[in-house]
This record gives structure tokens, C-alpha cells and sequence, in this order.
């Protein structure tokens, strides 16, 4: 596999997985069981998905963490908006 798509690989299952945690935690505190319930299938791959590619490193070490560090970062803010249009769009109308 060539770097490139390593680093995507990791960037975006690191940012798969932050995403869908910070959603999921959300979820959890206002009781949504059946949207958590699949999330928690999302996240399940998106973490395969990072040790696939840790498994199959080639871009070394730091290069790694910096690509993963970036798409947590990016992926703990998208799930605030996420969180932040399901509640005005799927929440409140189901309300």
C-alpha cells in the first residue's frame, strides 16, 4: 500500500472514531439506546480500521501520530456539529 493512502487511512479512521465517540457520548446522556446502539457499530470499524493500518505501518512512527492526532482533533469538533444539527433537525422534531 502506498503512504498516501496509509495516511488517509489513519487520518480518516482516527477521525471516524472521535467523531462517532463524541457522538456517541452525546447520544448516551440523553438516552437515545437505538441510534448509540449502531453508532457503536461505527465505531467498531473505524477502530479496525486504525489497527489495520498501525498494523501495516510503513510511514513510521511520529508521522503516524501526527496524521492521527489531526483527524481526532478535527473529528472531537465535527462531532459538536453533528451533535449540534441532529439535535435541531432530529430531535426536536421528533419532540
Amino acid at each position: 500500500m502506498s503512504p498516501m493512502w496509509q495516511a488517509a487511512i489513519v487520518f480518516l479512521s482516527a477521525f471516524g472514531n472521535v467523531l462517532l465517540l463524541g457522538f456517541q457520548s452525546k447520544l448516551m446522556r440523553d438516552n437515545r439506546w437505538f441510534f448509540s446502539f449502531f453508532t457503536s457499530w461505527g465505531i467498531t470499524l473505524a477502530q479496525f480500521g486504525g489497527v489495520w493500518a498501525i498494523a501495516n505501518n510503513h510511514l513510521g512512527v511520529l508521522p503516524l501520530i501526527f496524521i492521527s492526532g489531526w483527524g481526532g482533533s478535527l473529528g472531537i469538533v465535527s462531532a459538536h456539529f453533528l451533535y449540534q444539527w441532529y439535535d435541531l433537525k432530529v430531535k426536536r422534531a421528533k419532540a
